[in-house]
């Protein structure tokens, strides 16, 4: 049964979970009508959802396709600049619907979103409703086989519904077959947090990742992981079958919709039925479905056929970077990189006319790093020595992360990285990091070669209180996903220096309104304040 054509009719079945309560399709239908109401009597043809609520979401997004209008997925309010154009954003109208709800016009719905892509550039991506639908079809086709008979699949999702990804998967699929899934509106906002049990699971490898990291145990499996985004790595697919748990990696894009599917590391990806591939000149893929609306779409990624329905995804054109006149390949920089006893990841990117990398160590590294008389300095060479001998162009710029920044849908961040380097400030080592709803730690070592601390003093060198403050309001923004205006501290007391090369602890903690932050070295507490979010 397809929701979008029983709507108003079905009472005997369960469509949505939210929280301990059960929604059928005409139950649903009572929370859309006043949303609904209010889209019908604005003359305004475009709808901006910026709902954060997976359930205000679900609302607002069907309330928008039943009313016909023209649908824009924003994931940030901050993103709104995008639009030039006059749009309304859905509310509960107190008026009586006086309207009849129609199955929609497939064709002439249509979604669009904005993504960053691989450019770091917002990208505008318009699809139709019959896409989506079409799209959701062929994948039950493939994920039926997982799903037992019996049993009605509860969806639940770690990657926000504003990308094409989890809105294909997370709300349009069950609602295409909404006799055989239940759209579960809790929010998975932590691995550990996280019921996997017979669900389908809708997921990012940025998330994925963070159940190895942790050490995740899953007493009991789900019958599907979805993922999409960045490439899945082996230890991940290791580490969830070690629990039982199988992962479909999807392989597309927001402007392509699904195009293939793997459940293993080493496998080529598979294309669904009515996906065709093929390879320009340059390898790159070329892409026909019906899961977008133009006749052909060329990616920048470089596939190595494998029969007429495979393919090996080899690498990507667009991380090739032009330095001093010289073509290089950014991956096989990071391969290298890589190959390094004191390197967990990296990241290469063009800053300016320079070749910058962003690099994540393991444990060996951080003891490298921390080594008296110039531990940093050493690392940094060694790294160099390592490219020097199989590239002409090598990374003169450096940062050393916690991880390499993701965004939602589980893509490098590069814009988040460029802004690092940009800034040119210094950062300090991450040594460790744990997070709960409402608290957060960062060990931390801020080395003698950071640039604050120049000026400050020379023949004594602490570490300045504005840097204090700017890393508290950094971690507490990116941990608790919140802005915090700077100017809103208060409270603030300096008790204790904090000199180059000290271990220090950042103890972050949110109370309704409020971010208290305290940095302590062992049990001496060197300063505190509070930020008003």
């Amino acid at each position: 049964m397809n929701f979008f054509e029983i709507f108003n009719k079905i009472d005997n079945i369960d469509i949505v979970k939210h929280g301990n309560s059960f929604y059928s399709p005409k139950q649903l239908m009572e929370f859309i009508a006043p949303v609904y109401s209010g889209l019908m009597k604005d003359k305004t043809g475009r709808v901006v959802i910026l709902a954060q609520n997976h359930l205000d979401f679900l609302v607002q997004f069907l309330a928008s396709v039943f009313a016909q209008k023209e649908i824009y997925l924003i994931s940030d309010s901050q993103k709104l600049f995008l639009l030039d154009f006059e749009y309304t954003i859905p509310s509960v109208s107190d008026e009586k619907c006086d309207f009849e709800f129609k199955k929609p016009d497939y064709k002439n719905t249509f979604i669009n979103i904005y993504t960053s892509g691989s450019s770091g550039k917002p990208k505008h991506v318009r699809k139709n409703l019959e896409n989506l639908v079409a799209e959701s079809e062929d994948m039950y086709e493939e994920y039926k086989k997982n799903f037992s008979n019996e049993n009605k699949v509860e969806v639940i999702t770690s990657a926000p519904p504003h990308h094409m990804f989890a809105l294909l998967n997370y709300i349009v699929l069950p609602l295409c077959f909404c006799e055989k899934f239940l759209i579960n509106t809790t929010e998975v906002l932590y691995p550990d947090s996280v019921d996997l049990n017979k669900k389908l699971f809708i997921s990012t490898p940025s998330f994925l990742e963070q159940f190895k990291k942790n050490d995740i145990k899953i007493s009991s499996p789900p019958y599907l992981i979805l993922t999409a985004g960045d490439k899945l790595k082996q230890d991940i697919y290791d580490y969830f079958s070690s629990y039982n748990s199988k992962i479909c990696e999807i392989y597309g894009s927001s402007e392509t919709g699904t195009i293939a599917y793997k459940y293993s590391y080493s496998e080529s990806y598979k294309c669904f039925p009515r996906v065709s591939v093929s390879t320009d000149t340059s390898s790159q893929i070329v892409i026909k479905s019906p899961y977008f609306m133009e006749n052909m779409i060329i990616l920048c990624d470089i596939i190595e056929k494998d029969g007429e329905k495979k393919f090996y995804l080899k690498n990507r054109s667009d991380r090739i970077l032009k330095i001093q006149e010289k073509r290089i390949n950014a991956m096989e920089i990071e391969e290298y990189i890589n190959k390094s006893e004191y390197i967990e990841s990296s990241y290469c990117l063009k800053t300016g006319d320079k070749l910058a990398c962003a690099a994540v160590l393991n444990q060996k590294g951080k003891l490298f790093y921390l080594e008296k008389n110039g531990g940093r300095t050493k690392l940094i060479k060694h790294l160099k020595s390592i490219v020097k001998e199989k590239s002409e162009i090598i990374p003169q710029r450096w940062k050393f992360l916690p991880e390499i920044p993701k965004n939602s849908v589980g893509k490098v961040d590069k814009e988040k990285i460029v802004s690092l380097f940009e800034k040119n400030l210094s950062l300090p080592l991450i040594l460790d990091m744990s997070q709960e709803e409402n608290t957060a730690e960062v060990k931390m070592v801020f080395s003698n070669t950071c640039n604050f601390f120049c000026g400050h003093f020379d023949e004594f060198p602490v570490l300045p209180g504005v840097v204090q403050l700017y890393f508290a309001h950094l971690f507490a923004e990116e941990l608790f996903k919140i802005n915090i205006n700077k100017d809103t501290v208060k409270k603030v007391k300096f008790s204790h220096i904090i000199k180059p090369d000290e271990v220090v602890e950042l103890y972050l903690e949110k109370d309704k309104n409020n971010i208290h932050y305290t940095y302590k070295k062992s049990e001496t507490v060197c300063s505190s304040g509070t930020f008003s979010a």
